[in-house]
């Protein structure tokens, strides 16, 4: 279980279980008990009756003046019964025993205390019985042992009704709890809701950082997260310094070995001329490579900054005219959808449509063509131009070495390879084709959501 709310839910959920099925029993049992004490006093009350109607006519021999209120000791079997015994002799007993006796204990109760006991009755019900030793005044004979029965089926048909309110009563609590612990660990996640929206801000250039009011238990960590963000920053600020350092430390011994490799091939040295030059193109490119994912990585956008986008491809169109072949070139460039705020990095998108735009001028022959798409989250950048193209099983190398295919035209042969590098930095890509008008086309695509490597799943 992965959420956090879940297992915290389902924690409270088996607590919640666990207390109302406890209480439940305990409620239920001391219901159980309260009625078979009320039950036990009643039998006592109609013992006590019994007692009190007992008297001895002048042959000596015990009877009831009257019968007992209640008729339910002269209906034959009615679960209550009375029976008066001395010694072994059973004397007297209620009518709804008929032909029946009760089969007390042999043992009878110490004289002035009541016992309760539990028997069987004449139909194998189970009864509660009550008795008690008593000595009749003028009677020069052994104690008279009294007894009165009741079912017990009374306690428990009471005991079921008392159960099932109580089981639809906590039912009903239960759920009533389980909505609030829901309700109240979803008000304690909330920080972190709030936290995690923070941290979407930040990446999408919304917020610098993590901020906000947050409770002591969440406030350290956001502490530590802020500090965290200016310790990868400064990492990052120091790497792309020193990954910029030592590629301008390289250029000045490549142009020497340039310079080397034009005498070494004006002297006669063709090969071995061709040889170096293919090797300091190599590390140009490596170098132009290494320095495109410096500046491009750690990059954040500024602050609640959103970039014209076609704004930026026009002045760079505008520049590419302006270099050697692009003025002798047609130029068409269009937009749809809302791309006068896009949420991407300017230096960013300059690099890439730069790096595209000057592929293409370097290599059409008569037209080149921009457009430039918004879908959603997704911004699509598509230059075709009348080229020669890349043949197919070369695209792959075209983008992996930044290998040259013309040593005619002038630069590094790795600007589809920094494309491609900036691409995925964007959760997107480079896709390199046949063109319509018959060169090449590059389309590259870039998420304007979260880069990948930061999404995370919610905690609650």
């Amino acid at each position: 279980m992965r959420s956090l709310r879940l297992r915290l839910v389902a924690g409270a959920v088996v607590g919640i279980l666990l207390a109302l099925t406890l209480a439940g029993f305990v409620l239920v049992g001391l219901f159980e008990a309260h009625v078979r004490d009320r039950y036990q006093k009643e039998l006592d009350d109609h013992l006590l009756q019994l007692v009190a109607l007992l008297a001895l006519d002048p042959t000596g021999k015990s009877h009831l003046t009257q019968d007992l209120p209640d008729p339910a000791f002269r209906r034959p079997f009615s679960g209550h019964y009375w029976q008066v015994r001395q010694g072994d002799r059973d004397l007297l007993r209620s009518r709804s025993l008929w032909d029946n006796t009760l089969a007390l204990p042999p043992t009878p109760p110490p004289a002035g205390q009541l016992r309760a006991t539990q028997l069987t009755g004449p139909r194998q019900q189970r009864l509660l019985v009550i008795e008690r030793l008593i000595e009749l005044p003028a009677a020069a004979q052994r104690p008279l042992r009294v007894a009165v029965a009741g079912e017990t089926a009374v306690i428990d048909e009471a005991k079921r009704g008392f159960a099932r309110v109580v089981v639809l009563s906590l039912a009903s609590l239960g759920v009533l709890l389980a909505a609030a612990s829901w309700l109240q660990i979803g008000a304690g996640l909330a920080p972190l809701r709030t936290l995690r929206h923070r941290l979407e801000d930040m990446r999408t250039g919304r917020s610098a950082r993590v901020d906000g009011d947050y409770p002591v238990e969440v406030i350290g960590l956001v502490d530590d997260l802020n500090r965290l963000i200016d310790t990868q920053a400064r990492e990052v600020e120091r790497a792309r310094i020193n990954a910029a350092k030592l590629g301008h430390g390289l250029k000045t011994p490549l142009a020497v070995l340039a310079a080397e490799a034009r005498s070494l091939r004006a002297s006669g040295g063709a090969s071995a001329a061709e040889s170096i030059e293919t090797e300091i193109d190599a590390m140009n490119a490596h170098v132009a490579r290494a320095l495109a994912a410096a500046r491009a990585v750690g990059r954040r956008p500024a602050v609640g900054a959103k970039v014209d986008a076609m704004q930026v491809l026009d002045r760079l169109v505008s520049v590419m005219k302006r270099l050697p072949g692009g003025e002798h070139l047609a130029w068409t460039v269009s937009g749809s959808g809302a791309l006068d705020r896009v949420p991407v990095h300017q230096r960013d998108l300059e690099e890439l449509a730069g790096n595209l735009l000057d592929n293409a001028r370097k290599w059409a022959r008569t037209t080149i063509s921009v457009a430039m798409a918004r879908d959603g989250e997704t911004l699509v950048l598509t230059v075709d131009d009348d080229g020669p193209s890349i043949p197919a099983d070369r695209i792959e190398d075209v983008l992996a070495r930044g290998i040259r295919l013309d040593r005619s035209v002038p630069g590094s042969g790795v600007g589809l390879a920094i494309v491609r590098d900036l691409a995925d930095l964007h959760d997107g890509g480079l896709t390199l084709s046949q063109s319509p008008a018959g060169g090449l086309r590059a389309q590259v695509r870039l998420s304007l959501s979260a880069p990948a490597a930061t999404r995370h799943a919610s905690p609650a």
